[in-house]
């Protein structure tokens, strides 16, 4: 494995960023279902409105409004994946 996707979600009202790696890049429609589950895994509600998607080199953010606040999602391809020593 040389690469490997990293998607960040970053949903207000929760303390900490959420980190998925993935082999395989997320479109934006498995992106919003992963959002969809991590808000109601959460207890939280509210609708959920795709607004904009930067793209800048490899790296991509879709910025989602959940209830008038901002939830993004970075999409960063890390490459040349390396084993720590043993």
């Amino acid at each position: 494995m040389d690469t490997v996707i990293l998607v960040t979600y970053k949903i207000p009202g929760m303390p900490m960023p959420i980190k998925i790696a993935s082999t395989i890049e997320p479109n934006k429609e498995q992106i919003f279902h992963k959002l969809t589950e991590l808000v109601k895994e959460n207890n939280m509600e509210g609708d959920i409105q795709f607004r904009k998607l930067l793209v800048e080199k490899e790296n991509s953010m879709y910025i989602f409004e959940l209830d008038g606040k901002r939830c993004m999602v970075l999409v960063e391809k890390l490459a040349k994946i390396k084993e720590f020593d043993s």
